[in-house]
Order: structure tokens, then sequence, then C-alpha cells
């Protein structure tokens, strides 16, 4: 169902943008010297995330998040992200609860733009990010040192970790209506490190999601107000 979501959204995005430049094309003569104008105006967007209230639906993932985008120049976007979510992972043996928040900063650059709108288009960037939650481990395997058969499980009361990772960032945004925007990104991110429980490598992190290697694939689904 949420790649169902995904993929139609990104079919009217990329559908809408390549219409409003056809438009554009027929109605309009560019010659070789036409650019884009540098814009004077600051734009200042606030996103909210969609996609992770429609998938809660579905899985154990609860949470909200925004972001807050301030344009540099004509191309650049610099971002901030901020995030809540509560997760379980009960696989494999274990079962793990956490809740916590994160943070994202980064920026973005327009690749393509619509001339006569220039907050239309598609972008790619990255994000610096860092979670900091509460991990309650119910249940691990514990495991005979030399069958590695299951003797027993254990557990290990809540305790507060964090986790780092940087992404890179592949986007795009279309006006829906006046200053609302559609917007979908995804987030390609690696894990970098962080704080453990007694060693033990975190299997859920908020805004990261679950930790089964060393990439994940966030995702950003919403819609975007521009304040100006």
């Amino acid at each position: 169902m949420a790649q169902r979501l995904l993929l139609s959204f990104l079919l009217i995005l990329a559908t809408n943008f390549s219409f409003a430049q056809e438009n554009k094309s027929d109605s309009t003569k560019v010659t070789v010297s036409d650019s884009i104008q540098l814009k004077k105006d600051h734009d200042i967007f606030i996103g909210i995330d969609f996609f992770n209230p429609i998938v809660a639906a579905f899985n154990d993932k609860k949470g909200v998040n925004a972001y807050v985008s301030y344009q540099l120049n004509n191309k650049w976007h610099l971002v901030a992200e901020a995030g809540y979510e509560k997760n379980k992972f009960d696989e494999i043996n274990w079962k793990v609860d956490v809740d916590g928040f994160t943070a994202k900063i980064g920026a973005n650059w327009f690749v393509t733009q619509d001339v006569e709108n220039q907050s239309n288009g598609i972008y790619i960037g990255g994000r610096l990010a860092y979670s900091q939650f509460s991990q309650t481990i119910k249940q691990y395997p514990i495991r005979d040192l030399q069958s590695n058969q299951i003797d027993g499980y254990g557990s290990r009361p809540k305790t507060d970790i964090n986790a780092f990772w940087v992404e890179v960032v592949i986007g795009g945004r279309v006006q829906i209506y006046k200053n609302f925007y559609g917007e979908l990104a995804l987030h390609p991110a690696a894990y970098l490190g962080g704080k453990k429980d007694d060693k033990i490598d975190p299997l859920v992190i908020p805004g990261y999601g679950k930790y089964s290697g060393p990439f994940n694939m966030p995702v950003f689904w919403g819609i975007a107000y521009k304040i100006k």
C-alpha cells in the first residue's frame, strides 16, 4: 500500500512538472541567452510529512516529521528537520521498543526549476542526522557458545542511547494550490554509529528505520507551505 502511494505521487509530480514545462515551451520562444533570473526574495518553506502517519496503519512505526527550509539563493536551500517516533522490533527472537526524537540539518540544490515558479523543481541534497531515544529490550536470545542453540531469553531495562547517520536526498516539489506544494523526497541513509546499550547495536532507530545493515531508506512525502 505504501509503495503504491509513493509511486502514484511520484508519477503525479513528474507529470505535472513536465506538463508545465511543455506548456511554457509551446507558448514562449526561448533563445540561447534565456535563463532563470536570480530571485531577490528568500523563500521560507514549512513542510509536514504524511508518509509516516499513513504507513502507521500497516506497521508499528508511529510518529511525525516536519522541516523548515530557507532559500539562500536561486539554487540553494538550507534545511532543518525534526521528528518524533515510536517503533518496535519483533524479529529473530528479539523484542525491542524505542521512542525518541530525530534532528537533521543540511541543504538542497535544485537541479531543474520551473521558469515561472522557481519553487517547483527537482533537487538533490544531503543531511547529517542525529537521534536521541530510549530503548527497552524486552527479549533477547541467550545462546550456547558451543552449539549456538538458544538456551533461554534475557531482557534489559529502558536505556537512553543515540545514533548518527548521513543521508543523500533526491526529491521534487510541485505547486498544488497557491502557497501549498506537494513534495516527495527519498533519503538513502548510511549509519555512522552512536551510543549503544552494553555494546548491543540498535535494531530500530527513530528517523532511520530498522537497522538490518549499514543502509536504509527514510522517505518524506507530504505538504509544504511557502511563507514568503
